[in-house]
């Protein structure tokens, strides 16, 4: 049985392996015929996506969407195209393939592993988000897979993911008509969930999971290398996790520390935190040569503001499982980036989360902590500061004790409901229901 995955990435942002390795666990564990996984991944860094597959033991293939064989193909859209780049004067950024034969040799790749594929599964992080934050396009390319699945007669389920909200109505359509054929709609939590519900008529095949990636184990043994490299002791170091997302693709129209504030915000954490006696261990969640992606390069921007005692950045190119170890290690983790997030509640760490999508409450829920969530939206940096500091000081050496009885309580329920989600997938795959 040949399984082609849509949606992740196996190499810079840790999130996407995450999701993938517990995916192939969870399903090896499950289907009686095991299964041959081939997942689609971004063609613009693809030796870095090779590297990590072969490191991974798991197949590729380079994946386009529906927007950009149109652009390259549809002579209107062709002419769109041409003119926003003579307009803006931009050369092709390491986002865009560079000529129509690299998109044409892409795309029949693509189409070939649907061809050959028996099934299709869609893991794209966040899907479908109507609110403003990630442009006018989001509505198509969220549809891609379904469309290309539906192309060449292929089942395809989608996998927990966050969806919504819905408020562009470009997104709304193109979300309809994909959910209304859906076999289920695993949502990443209640708020998507919700969100879901309100724009489909069958609500019962609509649920609300926590993310999968919380069956990801963690690497003790380099954690803790790590630690006797740095000089550092478990328990005496503060995670800071920050977010190359928010710093250059989140659009400045949604308020709050955004962009060069969230560089701003980070800073005024961070100094508190070291006036009190904190060790500060940057760990970036996504990592690239490209800068603008980087969150090592938004670690360092931080870095050069402060005093550099008492820092260490995590130089080495992690895999989930490593990073999940070093947070398991840490005194508290404060955090932007969404599976750093999971990562440190399914390990038990107390965890302050700064982010920017209903995902990051909808996770926290899971475990009573929404508290903790922090909208970076709502906030401007001395204000996002006061409010990080404040929580922070609920995380006292006293109260760490009664957190974790909670915190084991809580764990079981949650990777219950994720077992319940892969039963659900296998059954699927297996029976068609």
């Amino acid at each position: 049985m040949k399984l082609l995955v849509t949606g992740l990435c196996l190499s810079r942002n840790l999130g996407g392996p995450a999701m993938a390795l517990t995916l192939v666990d969870q399903l090896q564990r499950r289907l009686q015929e095991k299964p041959e996984f081939v997942f689609a991944v971004t063609p613009n860094s693809f030796d870095e996506e090779s590297y990590w597959a072969n490191r991974y033991g798991l197949k590729i293939v380079r994946r386009d969407s529906v927007l950009q064989w149109w652009t390259y193909n549809k002579f209107p859209l062709q002419v769109a195209r041409k003119i926003k780049r003579l307009v803006s004067q931009s050369k092709v950024s390491n986002h865009q393939t560079q000529n129509l034969q690299d998109v044409n040799e892409i795309h029949r790749e693509f189409m070939d592993a649907f061809q050959r594929a028996d099934l299709v599964i869609d893991m794209m992080g966040i899907a479908y988000v109507g609110d403003g934050v990630r442009g006018a396009f989001e509505g198509i390319n969220s549809y891609s897979s379904y469309y290309y699945a539906k192309q060449h007669g292929k089942r395809i389920a989608r996998f927990i993911q966050s969806f919504g909200p819905f408020d562009d109505w470009r997104v709304r359509i193109f979300a309809r008509s994909e959910f209304k054929r859906l076999p289920f709609i695993p949502a990443r939590g209640r708020h998507s969930a919700a969100y879901c519900k309100e724009i489909v008529k069958d609500q019962s095949k609509v649920y609300d999971f926590p993310d999968c990636a919380v069956l990801l184990p963690r690497d003790d043994v380099w954690a803790q290398k790590f630690l006797d490299e740095n000089q550092l002791s478990a328990k005496n170091f503060v995670i800071v996790s920050p977010s190359s997302v928010i710093y250059r693709t989140v659009k400045k129209t949604a308020g709050g520390s955004v962009g060069d504030k969230h560089i701003d915000s980070m800073v005024l954490i961070c100094k508190r935190l070291l006036d009190q006696g904190e060790t500060i261990v940057f760990l970036p969640h996504m990592y690239s040569r490209n800068p603008n992606e980087c969150d090592r390069h938004v670690a360092r921007l931080i870095s050069s503001e402060l005093s550099q005692e008492d820092i260490v950045i995590v130089e080495e190119n992690l895999d989930p499982m490593m990073a999940k170890g070093l947070i398991s290690k840490s005194k508290y983790s404060i955090v932007s980036r969404y599976h750093a997030l999971v990562a440190a509640l399914s390990s038990g760490i107390n965890v302050i989360t700064i982010g920017w999508n209903i995902k990051y409450h909808d996770m926290m829920e899971y475990y009573g902590k929404e508290k903790y969530a922090v909208d970076m939206r709502r906030y401007e940096p001395h204000d996002l500061a006061d409010r990080v500091l404040c929580l922070a000081e609920d995380f006292s050496l006293s109260e760490e004790q009664k957190y974790l009885e909670i915190f084991k309580q809580r764990q079981v329920e949650v990777e219950t409901k994720v077992y319940q989600a892969f039963d659900m997938l296998a059954s699927w795959i297996e029976n068609g229901n």
